[in-house]
């Protein structure tokens, strides 16, 4: 049980280890230990006020013992010294802390939004289902790390400056105490120490048997308050589909049972508290009254003066502190665990994430290993997320930047299988018709003569390939394939439409392509700038012009973005393209859907995903909106999912996705 303990307490301090190095470690943070240094001088001189007004106390109490006015005028005026120099202590040390846990705070800020946010981990995270409710570790459990972790390193040293100070004061006033026990005499030095170790120590141990439940019942509270503030958030984000549905009653029932798991815990909570506080008002209570009592009788026996019983309990009471801290400070070591352990499960879950391959999933044996060879993730590269896109035109084949994650002992399996794509693809030209892609017959695309093993120049008429899946598959993240693999090419100005029945895995095959679902199998290649759109468009808070050009900020003239906004259908808010709102709940379903069009007009990327971006319209503005864009984007490759007969006989070629075999 003790090593199972240490080794739960080992854990604990490797985590907030692994999350204080970046910070405190360094080689730029010289300010920051400067802050530090400067917080525990402050400290420190306190503490050295606080002996002379020990030393006062004996002065202050022998007077007035003895009736001596005279002196009571000028130990008056040094008292007011001393507590003006600790209070200034007290202050500068306070708002020194302060600032330095702001600025740790907006480290880790900074540090776990990069990487949460980079390589779609925010994403990957919430497939995975782990870990619960990210917003409040960023928002909350960072600062209260920062903040108790401060607080409770300036209180331990505090102590141990306290102790040092003041337990030879409390040993030398102790004297040498003699008395017998069962006929046998005994002398013991410094006695009060031993006391005020003694009573800490029993102290202690009641404390955390006590309290022993507070951290897990920290943590389970923090888990339920955010499930509830999440389910509040919910209303808020679908108030009005939840008032077409006349669905209150049903959100009542749903946010009380939220809120009974909190009265739940609050309960369990406040009964463990109740005992720790009870516990601790009689600690406190019995903590004044031990150095008197323990110097009563030298006192009676006029081995002490009344000054010298004051200096004694204010000298017992700062070394009972330093030998008491764990127990004044349990609540808050719990309540710093509890943290640590949520944002040190985050930071671990983040971790997993780097460390994932691409193409990764967990070990399945209806998987053949080999279909996770070298070729993932062509669809990423450190500098550019696979769904970013640049707000300037793509760059001629020859200088276009290709994104490509690949190992060498797998780009010539990938060369080899384009090159029989693409030789096909010359030999036997298909019309620019439907037809489906079967893994024993890949189908060619609009294109070729680019094979890398074959020195043959390409034709000056056919453009380079855009997008190359190479015996491409999607599983699940059990491992379970869903499409059978898929053989293609393609280039601007195609459009080439992805069908299949519903459930299939059309959209899930886009999102292998934008870098976000990792569990795929074959290699794929994306060469140029590219943007997703995809059935829900996301539109943050901002202004009408940041929407627009969103993720990219916007570097075009109000004229072009009025022309968008016209082509589009929504001459209506040119006017308002500095109006900063909620955009996503002041716009129809249909609006935000033609304003996601507006945002491909404005990037015009070499490569447009359309993930039946156009659902929430009617049939006719639909097929206006798909032609316009079909004319306004002439150099633009066009991946689309689409339901609408009329949409769908805009695109060139159809590739009819295959359901994989089961087992």
């Amino acid at each position: 049980m003790i090593s199972a303990y240490r080794k739960e307490k080992m854990a604990l301090l490797k985590q907030f280890l692994h999350l204080a190095r970046p910070f405190w470690g360094g080689k730029t943070q010289w300010r920051e230990w400067l802050l530090l240094a400067s917080i525990i001088g402050f400290t420190l001189f306190s503490i050295f006020m606080s002996v002379k007004i020990a030393a006062w106390d004996k002065r202050f109490y022998d007077a007035l013992a003895t009736f001596n006015g005279k002196a009571m005028p000028a130990l008056i005026v040094e008292y007011c010294g001393y507590m003006g120099l600790i209070i200034g202590c007290i202050v500068c040390g306070d708002w020194l802390q302060k600032r330095l846990v702001f600025r740790w705070r907006t480290h880790l800020t900074e540090r776990f939004q990069q990487n949460w946010l980079g390589g779609h981990k925010h994403y990957r995270l919430q497939l995975a289902g782990e870990p619960d409710n990210p917003d409040q570790r960023i928002a909350d459990d960072i600062y209260q790390l920062a903040d108790k972790s401060i607080v409770l390193f300036r209180s331990f040293i505090n102590n141990i400056a306290k102790f040092s100070a003041f337990v030879g004061v409390l040993w030398g006033l102790s004297g040498v105490q003699h008395f017998t026990l069962w006929e046998h005499g005994f002398t013991v030095r410094g006695y009060l120490v031993w006391v005020a170790l003694a009573y800490s120590a029993a102290s202690t141990l009641l404390a955390h048997l006590v309290g022993r439940k507070l951290k897990d019942l920290n943590i389970d509270r923090q888990h339920r308050e955010a499930d509830y503030r999440a389910a509040l958030l919910r209303v808020r984000d679908h108030a009005e589909q939840v008032a077409f549905y006349q669905g209150a009653d049903a959100e009542q029932g749903r946010l009380q049972q939220r809120y009974r798991r909190i009265l739940d815990n609050w309960r369990r909570l406040t009964n463990c508290e109740f005992r720790q506080e009870t516990f601790w008002a009689a600690y406190v209570r019995i903590s004044i009254f031990i150095p008197i009592i323990a110097t009563l009788p030298m006192y009676l026996a006029k081995t002490l003066t009344f000054g010298d019983m004051m200096q004694t309990r204010t000298s017992f009471a700062r070394v009972q502190d330093s030998f008491g801290w764990f127990t004044d400070s349990y609540r808050r070591l719990v309540e710093w665990a509890a943290v640590v352990e949520r944002l040190g499960g985050f930071q671990a879950a983040l971790d997993r994430a780097d460390g994932q391959p691409e193409n990764a999933h967990p070990n399945s044996p209806s998987v053949p290993s080999h279909a996770y060879g070298g070729g993932l993730g062509w669809g990423q590269t450190p500098e550019t997320s696979a769904h970013s896109v640049s707000t300037e035109p793509a760059p001629p084949p020859e200088s276009s930047s290709t994104q490509e994650q690949v190992s060498d002992a797998s780009k010539g399996s990938l060369k080899a299988a384009v090159g029989r794509i693409l030789e096909s693809d010359a030999t036997q030209r298909q019309p620019e018709t439907a037809h489906p892609i079967s893994p024993s017959a890949p189908s060619s695309a609009c294109g070729g003569g680019l094979g890398w093993g074959q020195p043959a120049e390409p034709q000056p008429s056919e453009p380079r390939p855009a997008l190359i899946l190479a015996q491409t598959t999607v599983h699940t993240p059990a491992g379970r394939a869903m499409l059978r693999p898929v053989s293609l090419t393609a280039a601007a100005p195609e459009w080439l439409l992805l069908e299949g029945k519903s459930g299939i895995g059309k959209s899930t095959l886009l999102r292998v392509l934008a870098g976000l679902w990792p569990y795929y199998g074959g290699q794929y290649r994306i060469e140029g700038s590219r943007l997703f759109l995809p059935q829900r468009p996301y539109l943050p808070y901002g202004s009408l012009r940041d929407t627009v050009s969103y993720p990219h900020p916007c570097r075009l003239a109000d004229s072009v973005l009025h022309d968008i906004l016209q082509q589009v259908g929504l001459g209506s808010l040119k006017n308002r393209l500095d109006e900063a709102s909620e955009w996503h709940s002041r716009l129809s379903g249909g609006e935000q859907q033609r304003l996601s069009l507006a945002r491909a007009l404005a990037a015009r990327p070499s490569i447009l995903f359309l993930d039946e971006a156009t659902n929430q319209l009617d049939d006719q503005a639909s097929l206006a909106l798909m032609q316009m864009l079909k004319t306004a984007l002439p150099d633009t490759l066009v991946v689309g999912i689409s339901h609408q007969s009329g949409v769908k006989a805009l695109f060139d070629r159809s590739i009819r996705l295959q359901q994989a075999e089961a087992g």
